[in-house]
């Protein structure tokens, strides 16, 4: 498996510091196009009030929260150059590269040949971002594709490579158990905590997000009978609400069932730590094992 690095942030860079009449063209030449493979298909997961926003690239990527070429110059140079000074793109390329080493996805019969990534300067005025993202996020879920977005600070910095290995490990796991119609909360919630253990053992658990450990335990075992109860259940706008919780519900159009922030990549990484224990599996390993066989080793729901 390859990791094709693709460099936007100097693009975000080159078109803030373009003349103002010449910036949207800049921004279209050398962020939208490179990654246009990754951000149209997307589109056609947006709440459709919202998608008809999306009259062309710009739309495209204002819409997944890039900073975009109308941001202030000034206050977007300062956040790249933090970047710049951390080595953060560099140093997540060399995590996904010994990352892409670790899963060896064609020693299983998993075949990802190629892994294009990037990381990007995200805006930091959409309000998820920084009121429940710290910061930060990342897509991983589209085939060939994995990117991150940052506005960039001390807490997230660090965290830039354990998230990028997250997003590489969903192209590995969606290539090995692949997102169907038929697709459960079962699948999705250890699709989720799969993620956070192997970054876990690549990068290290103490540079792990906000989002495994999202739910004390007392949370935990409230929510525990919600989750072994929906393990089947599927549609993508029915399991959402368990991965992500009520605070979305309205932003992505589903019902709210009752369950505080993110429970499912909790409830996720709590299901995979108890099977890996169980099991002597690595998270590597345990990457190829079918879902359902993880739920019941793990013995917590």
């Amino acid at each position: 498996m390859r990791i094709e690095a693709i460099d936007v942030l100097s693009g975000q860079e080159a078109a803030l510091r373009a003349p103002v009449g010449t910036r949207e063209e800049v921004y279209r030449e050398r962020v939208d196009e490179p990654l246009r493979p990754f951000w149209e298909p997307m589109m056609r997961y947006m709440p459709e009030s919202i998608a008809a926003r999306g009259d062309g690239a710009l739309s495209g990527t204002a819409l997944l929260g890039f900073y975009g070429p109308d941001g202030d110059a000034g206050e977007g140079i300062g956040a790249l150059a933090k970047f710049e000074e951390a080595g953060s793109f560099a140093s997540c390329v060399g995590a996904l590269e010994g990352a892409a080493e670790g899963l060896a996805p064609e020693e299983h019969g998993v075949e990802v040949e190629r892994v294009a990534f990037s990381l990007v300067l995200a805006n930091p005025l959409v309000p998820d971002l920084t009121q429940r993202n710290r910061g930060y996020t990342g897509f991983g879920g589209m085939m060939g594709y994995a990117a991150v977005l940052a506005w960039p600070d001390g807490y997230n910095l660090p965290r830039l490579p354990s998230i990028s290995v997250h997003e590489l490990h969903h192209n590995v796991r969606l290539a090995f158990e692949p997102w169907t119609t038929a697709t459960t909360v079962g699948q999705y919630v250890v699709l989720e905590g799969l993620a956070e253990a192997f970054a876990a053992e690549a990068v290290g658990e103490e540079l792990l997000g906000p989002w495994p450990n999202a739910l004390s335990e007392g949370e935990l075992e409230e929510v525990r009978p919600m989750f072994r109860d929906a393990l089947e259940v599927s549609g993508f706008d029915e399991i959402r609400g368990y991965i992500f919780g009520d605070w979305a519900a309205s932003r992505m159009g589903y019902a709210p069932r009752g369950l505080p922030d993110f429970a499912g990549y909790a409830m996720g990484y709590r299901i995979v730590r108890e099977y890996l224990d169980r099991s002597g599996r690595t998270a590597a390993e345990a990457t190829y094992v079918p879902w359902r066989e993880i739920v019941d080793g793990s013995r917590y729901l």
